[in-house]
């Protein structure tokens, strides 16, 4: 790997909030036997059932979880953006995954391999506890998920899909959008015509400002008020 993409690369993984927990020994150890990989928007990370052989941590781009059941329909369980480490449960259990990864714009990934991972925390304290941490997270957003589906109109789904995008400090910015509307509406539980129709009606509200790939957030605050 070229200079340069290794000191990027370091960058993005010092940025990740699960490498910030765990420190630098953690991260040298994980990263020994690790690669990064850049795959194109619509490449498969892994499939459904498969077993896992590395955990993912995003460093750039967006993947979507895709779930399909047994009459073959699909449908977007979750969005993981850069510095995300996802489906660690599988990884820790030696389960097959319950959804596939697909790169929904184009990714580049540390491959950390699971049988390090499952090593690593089964001997360093600082890893363990930023496991913890991360599945602490993961579960609280699952649970946020399934109150927005079960109680919360479109509207407001949408206003918080967008809220979650943009800093609390400074409480304003863009909410970037590089996924494809499909996969956002398939996510937030809609088709994307009532996304759509969500957004334009929040733009009219002076909400946000739709722009190509973002919405502009003036005071994250009234949006999700």
């Amino acid at each position: 790997m070229p200079d340069s993409a290794r000191s990027l690369n370091m960058d993005l993984l010092r940025r990740s909030p699960f490498f910030a927990a765990a420190g630098e020994a953690a991260m040298a150890r994980l990263l020994r036997p690790s690669f990064t990989q850049q795959l194109p928007r619509g490449a498969t990370l892994f499939d459904q059932h498969e077993l896992p052989g590395f955990l993912h941590l995003l460093l750039a781009g967006s993947v979507g979880l895709r779930a399909r059941d047994e009459n073959e329909a699909e449908t977007v369980v979750e969005i993981f953006g850069a510095g995300e480490l996802f489906l660690v449960p599988a990884a820790i259990l030696s389960l097959p995954y319950l959804a596939s990864g697909t790169a929904l714009t184009d990714i580049r990934v540390l491959m950390i391999p699971a049988e390090t991972f499952r090593e690593g925390i089964a001997q360093d304290l600082a890893l363990s506890r930023a496991t913890i941490e991360l599945l602490s997270r993961h579960w609280r957003m699952l649970v946020e998920q399934v109150v927005d589906l079960k109680l919360r109109p479109a509207e407001r789904r949408v206003a918080r899909f967008l809220a979650r995008r943009v800093p609390e400090e400074p409480g304003a910015g863009p909410a970037e959008l590089p996924e494809p509307r499909s996969a956002i509406a398939a996510r937030l539980g809609m088709t994307p015509e009532t996304l759509s129709r969500a957004l334009n009606a929040m733009e009219a509200q002076e909400l946000i400002r739709l722009a190509p790939r973002r919405a502009d957030v003036p005071d994250r605050t009234r949006l999700l008020g």
